[in-house]
């Protein structure tokens, strides 16, 4: 067995190559097809991911955020300014917490990330049409427990 077309290093992690390849495939498919959704509605895949997390959650603190979204802090500070720019998001203080700030949606954010989602979902539908309910459900199973999570 080879790992495209390279020797072998043994079969347990030619397999292993074989799924970090699949997995990294299948997850850049996604994304590309996402981000070329989301230039309709002039906002980036990090963006719409603070939409997304804010619109199903509520508002969050700005560490959260970036637990949610696996955003980095550096990241994250140009993401929320810019949606702040846009008037897509607000930041306030938290009155517990001076130094903590609380992002929520706005009412043009919310706009803007209902009209997003339903595209969002007609593409991810698409990119999992080859496998049936039974498969998706497995596969989800499999990527669970493959993280810890029973």
């Amino acid at each position: 067995v080879t790992v495209s077309g390279s020797s072998s290093y043994g079969n347990e992690n030619d397999i292993n190559l074989r799924l970090v390849i699949g997995f990294n495939r299948s997850n850049t498919g996604i994304q590309r097809a996402v981000q070329q959704y989301l230039k309709e509605y002039g906002i980036t895949l990090p963006q719409f991911s603070v939409l997304e997390a804010l619109y199903h959650r509520g508002e969050m603190m700005v560490c959260d955020l970036i637990q949610k979204t696996l955003s980095t802090s550096g990241n994250m500070t140009v993401v929320l300014k810019n949606l702040e720019k846009e008037s897509y998001v607000a930041r306030r203080q938290s009155p517990q917490d001076k130094r903590i700030s609380v992002i929520s949606l706005t009412d043009t954010g919310r706009d803007l990330i209902q009209q997003a989602f339903d595209g969002h979902l007609g593409i991810i539908a698409r990119q999992f049409e080859r496998l049936t309910a039974e498969e998706k459900d497995e596969l989800n199973q499999l990527i669970r427990r493959m993280n810890g999570i029973t």
